[in-house]
C-alpha cells in the first residue's frame, strides 16, 4: 500500500503537521492482526496512507472493513500489529475520545444518535461545553456543511434515515481538526443531490490535508472520488491500485472473482395479482414479474408501499380479483401482502433476538393460515432461507447482532420472503449498503420467489437497482405514473423520464408566479 497522493495539498489542518518531502505517512499500519477468538478478523495488514489522499476501503461483508475501522477508532483493540498517524505510534488500548483528540473522526453507516433528543442535543452529546449561543451557531455551521437544512430543535426520531446520516455527518465534523475521516457507508440513504454535496465535501477536506478512507458498497460512489481503492479479503489486503486502473466491472470482479453474476433472467407475466389506483393511472401487478417502482430519494414510491402495507390508515386495492380494503399491517400481512423496509435495523431487526427468531417474529401464532411455528418447521423454514439467500455467519441460535450487515439485512428478506411466501411482496431498496456478491445472491432469490408465483414490486430511487432487478417499471413523480419497459437503454430511460416528470411538476407549481 504506497502513497500516491496526487496534486497540490492545500492548507494543514490545524494541528497536523504540514507534509512534505520525506514527511511520514498520515497513516501507517504495521502488521495489524485483530482476532476475535478463532476467527481472524485482520490477518498482518501493512501499508501507509499519506495526507490528503482519499482512498476507497471495499470488500465483502465480513471482510476485515469494519474491524479495522473499530481499530482505528479505539474501539476495538488489535491482537498484534500497531498503527502510527504522522510517524507517531499510537498507544495500544487508547479510548474513542483520545482517537477524537488527535484528529481521528469515525461515521457509521448506521448512526448513533439519541431519538428522544433534539437534533442540536445529539450534536454536542459528549462534545466539550460550549455556550448556548456558540452551540446553536456551531451546529447550524456544521449541519451546513453537508448540506442538511434541519431545525436544531426537531426531535432525531421525527428525521428520515436519511437526514439522520447527515446529522451523524455533521456531529463528526463539529468543532474538529481533522487529520484522518473514516467514512463507513456515508451514502446509503442519500441520493443523488447529497451524495454529490458530501464528494465535494470530501474534496475540499483532501485539499485541506485531511486524509479520507470512504468504505461504501456503492461502487460508483467510490470510483467518482477516491484516487486510490484498497481491497479486502477475509482480513487480508489483497489489492491496492489507484482508482483510475478500475471500471465498475472490472472492479464488481475482483470484488467477487469466485462469483458468476447472477443473469437476470425475463420474467413471465402471469395472471394480474394486484391492481392499485395511483392518481389518474391504474397500476397493475403480475404473477411472476419484479416491478419497480422509480422515484427521487425519499420519494413517493415509498409512500406508496407503506400505505398498501396499511402503515398510513386504509387503503383499498384489488388483490387476485377480489376489491380489498385494509386498517393496517396485520391485515395486509394476513392478505398475502409482506414489506421488506429499507431501514432494517429501525423498523425490521430487533437487537438482542437470536437470528431465527427475527426470521419468525411476526409468524408466531399470526399466520394467514393461522399456524404457529415449531421447532421442525421453523428450523426447516429457516434452512431452506439460509440457503437461497446464502446467508454466512453464526448458528441461527445466535444473536442476529452477531451477523454482518449485509448477512442481517439477508435475515429480514427471509422473514417476509420464506417464513410464508407473499403473494405480493414490497421490497423498499433490498440491495442498498450489501457488497456485490450479495447483491446477486439477493437477485437470485427475487427472481426465484418470482418464478414460484409472487409478483414482487421493489421501490428504490436508484436506477441501477430498478435496472438489475426489474423486468419494467413505473417511474412516480407526485401524483404522475409512467410505465417504462424493459429495453437495452432501460436505465437510462428511467433517469431521463424522472427527470422529465421532475421538470413539469416543477412548471405546474411555479406557473403564474411572476419571475
Amino acid at each position: 500500500m504506497s502513497s500516491v497522493a496526487s496534486g497540490t495539498p492545500g492548507p494543514t489542518p490545524q494541528g497536523a503537521p504540514a507534509p512534505g518531502p520525506g514527511a511520514a505517512p498520515r497513516l501507517e499500519l504495521r502488521g495489524m492482526t485483530v482476532d476475535f477468538g478463532a476467527t481472524r478478523a485482520l490477518a498482518d495488514v501493512s501499508g501507509s496512507i499519506g495526507a490528503g489522499e482519499i482512498v476507497g476501503l471495499l470488500g465483502h461483508n465480513g471482510a476485515g472493513k469494519s474491524t479495522l475501522f473499530n481499530v482505528l477508532a479505539g474501539v476495538v483493540r488489535a491482537t498484534g500489529g500497531s498503527f502510527l498517524l504522522d510517524g507517531d505510534e499510537v498507544p495500544s488500548g487508547i479510548t474513542p475520545r483520545q482517537v477524537a483528540e488527535l484528529g481521528i473522526a469515525i461515521l457509521h453507516q448506521e448512526p448513533a444518535l439519541a431519538s428522544n433528543l433534539s437534533v442540536v442535543e445529539n450534536l454536542w452529546l459528549a462534545q466539550p461545553a460550549q455556550r448556548g449561543s456558540d452551540r446553536r451557531a456551531l451546529a447550524e455551521r456544521a449541519l451546513q456543511r453537508v448540506g442538511a437544512d434541519l431545525d436544531l430543535d426537531l426531535p432525531v426520531a421525527s428525521l428520515s434515515l436519511g437526514q439522520r446520516q447527515l446529522v451523524g455527518l455533521a456531529r463528526g465534523l463539529l468543532g474538529r481538526d481533522m487529520r484522518i475521516l473514516l467514512l463507513d457507508e456515508p451514502t446509503a440513504a442519500l441520493g443523488k443531490h447529497e451524495t454529490d454535496a458530501l464528494h465535494r465535501l470530501i474534496r475540499r477536506f483532501s485539499a485541506d490535508g485531511v486524509t479520507v478512507i470512504y468504505v461504501s458498497h456503492r461502487l460508483p460512489d467510490i470510483l467518482s472520488v477516491c484516487e486510490r481503492i484498497m481491497i479486502l479479503s477475509a482480513g487480508r489486503l489483497v489489492a491496492d491500485e489507484p482508482a483510475r486502473a478500475f471500471t465498475p466491472q472490472r472492479l464488481a470482479r475482483t470484488l467477487a472473482p469466485e462469483m458468476v453474476a447472477a443473469e437476470r433472467t425475463e420474467g413471465v407475466a402471469g395472471e394480474v395479482a394486484l391492481e392499485v389506483e395511483y392518481g389518474a393511472e391504474r397500476l397493475a401487478f403480475r404473477r411472476g414479474e419484479v416491478v419497480g417502482l422509480f422515484g427521487m430519494a425519499a420519494g413517493e414510491q415509498f409512500r406508496l408501499i407503506e400505505r398498501l402495507f396499511g402503515m398510513h390508515g386504509r387503503a383499498r386495492y384489488t388483490l387476485l380479483g377480489s376489491e380489498r380494503e385494509v386498517t393496517g399491517p396485520l391485515q395486509a400481512m394476513r392478505n398475502g401482502v409482506h414489506l421488506v423496509p429499507a431501514d432494517r435495523e429501525r423498523e425490521g431487526l430487533v437487537s438482542g433476538l437470536s437470528a431465527a427468531e427475527n426470521v419468525f417474529l411476526p409468524w408466531y401464532g399470526s399466520g394467514r393460515r393461522g399456524w404457529w411455528i415449531d421447532g421442525r418447521s421453523g428450523s426447516a423454514s429457516y434452512d431452506t432461507a439460509r440457503s437461497a439467500l446464502r446467508i454466512v455467519g453464526p448458528a441461527p441460535t445466535e444473536p442476529i447482532d452477531e451477523f454482518s450487515g449485509g448477512n442481517r439485512q439477508k435475515h429480514l428478506l427471509a422473514r417476509w420472503m420464506f417464513a410464508e411466501r407473499p403473494e405480493v411482496l414490497f421490497l423498499a431498496q433490498p440491495t442498498q449498503g450489501v457488497d456485490v456478491g450479495a447483491k446477486a445472491d439477493i437477485a437470485r432469490a427475487v427472481r426465484a420467489l418470482a418464478r414460484s408465483g409472487t409478483a414482487v414490486i421493489v421501490a428504490s430511487a436508484e436506477s441501477d437497482e430498478i435496472a438489475g432487478l426489474c423486468d419494467r417499471a413505473y417511474v412516480l413523480v407526485g401524483d404522475r405514473a409512467t410505465e417504462i419497459a424493459r429495453t437495452d437503454a432501460f436505465d437510462e430511460h428511467l433517469l431521463d423520464t424522472l427527470l422529465r416528470l421532475a421538470d413539469d411538476a416543477t412548471s405546474l407549481h411555479t406557473e403564474g408566479i411572476p419571475s
